[in-house]
């Protein structure tokens, strides 16, 4: 079952079980759309770090990458289940990474220059904010970006790379 006809079907539930205090099928369908291609990445994340035993430190991956991406944008596939796939892997995948503090350092510091470069990058359509706060929105995921050179997290660094490369023009997959 896809995705759509998943929330589709759930959206229909919903307004059957409350017909008069529920919005329509249209506009559940589409807010759960939304949610589910948030909560299976997450949690498929999550239970790669639990069975690991890098719970925390894929959170904290999860959380870093929400936060930056949503200040900065980046590429959108198509559909789902790619889009899914690469949350998984984006968070799942640098906790299992160590790399040296000079390498940590190197990544953070490309990132910045990518992040001051590109971001924000494709927001139209995929956010609400008026285009006149996206230079605030580079300034926010640059400082955001440079608080790792105090931090000093490979996890950090891995992250935000990975999505600095997204920031780039690519073609649509």
């Amino acid at each position: 079952m896809s995705i759509d006809a998943l929330a589709e079907r759930i959206a229909v539930s919903i307004k059957k079980a409350n017909e008069r205090e529920t919005v329509s099928v249209p506009v559940m369908k589409f807010a759960l759309i939304i949610l589910i291609n948030i909560v299976i990445p997450v949690i498929a994340a999550l239970l790669i770090g639990l069975i690991t035993g890098k719970l925390a430190e894929t959170a904290l991956s999860i959380v870093a990458f929400v936060l930056i991406r949503m200040m900065s944008g980046g590429y959108h596939f198509r559909s789902p289940v790619p889009c899914m796939t690469a949350m998984v892997v984006f968070t799942a995948l640098p906790p299992h990474v160590v790399l040296p503090d000079a390498w940590t350092a190197i990544l953070t510091g490309i990132s910045v220059v990518l992040f001051a470069l590109l971001a924000p990058s494709n927001l139209r359509g995929y956010h609400t904010m008026p285009e006149r706060f996206y230079p605030y929105l580079k300034v926010a995921s640059v400082f955001a970006v440079c608080g790792n050179f105090a931090v000093g997290s490979s996890i950090l660094a891995l992250v935000f790379f990975i999505q600095g490369v997204t920031l780039f023009k690519w073609r649509e997959v």
